[in-house]
């Protein structure tokens, strides 16, 4: 038996620190859940794509940074997410990368979710970011570059949401293998145990 609404679980996470990964491992460690991720980057990818411009870091964050000024409302997304989350079939919605404080009672709390941050040093995120581009100014970049990207508008208030309003936190500056471990160890603290109370 599976809970009448999907379990969330948003991850809070800078750029490198193994969002993606995460997801990978949960499905991985959890074969008999559906497991179903929507990215917040999505929406602004989508609005890129149909004005026919790149799809770089730069270009989504000024759209975001753009569109929450113009309607004074930093929350801009959670109507599109909530929409998004009632359409899926699944036992495990994973929103990932949540960016804003706004978006933690709405899509998190109130659904009675969990908040995720995965953590990981300058050093260790540059270094994948530069192996594994997401955006196409990150292809090649310097590490002038990615302290750039840092500081942009978006991306300043994830270390804050992560430090003071996150659930739980997953170190991740060592090898796969060490984060398997850790994400397994999430797992079984805090989200087996809401299948089981939910079929007891």
């Amino acid at each position: 038996m599976t809970p009448r609404k999907p379990l969330i679980i948003a991850t809070v996470a800078e750029k490198g620190a193994g969002k993606g990964l995460f997801i990978q491992l949960a499905q991985k460690l959890l074969p008999d859940k559906k497991i179903v991720s929507v990215r917040f980057s999505d929406i602004w990818r989508e609005i890129l794509h149909t004005l026919g411009k790149e799809e770089s870091r730069e270009n989504i964050s000024n759209l975001a940074t753009a569109i929450r000024a113009l309607f004074h409302d930093d929350g801009i997304l959670v109507g599109a997410m909530q929409k998004r989350i009632a359409d899926i079939d699944a036992d495990i919605v994973i929103l990932d990368g949540l960016r804003k404080p706004e978006e933690v009672e709405p899509l998190v709390r109130e659904n009675s979710g969990i908040l995720v941050y995965i953590a990981a040093s300058p050093a260790t995120r540059f270094a994948r970011r530069r192996e594994h581009a997401e955006t196409t100014d990150e292809k090649g970049m310097t590490r002038e570059q990615f302290t750039h990207q840092e500081n942009l508008a978006p991306e300043i208030s994830i270390r804050a949401i992560g430090e003071t309003m996150a659930d739980e936190a997953i170190e991740n500056n060592g090898t796969v293998e060490e984060f398997e471990k850790r994400t397994r160890q999430f797992l079984d603290a805090h989200i087996l145990p809401r299948f089981k109370d939910s079929e007891s």
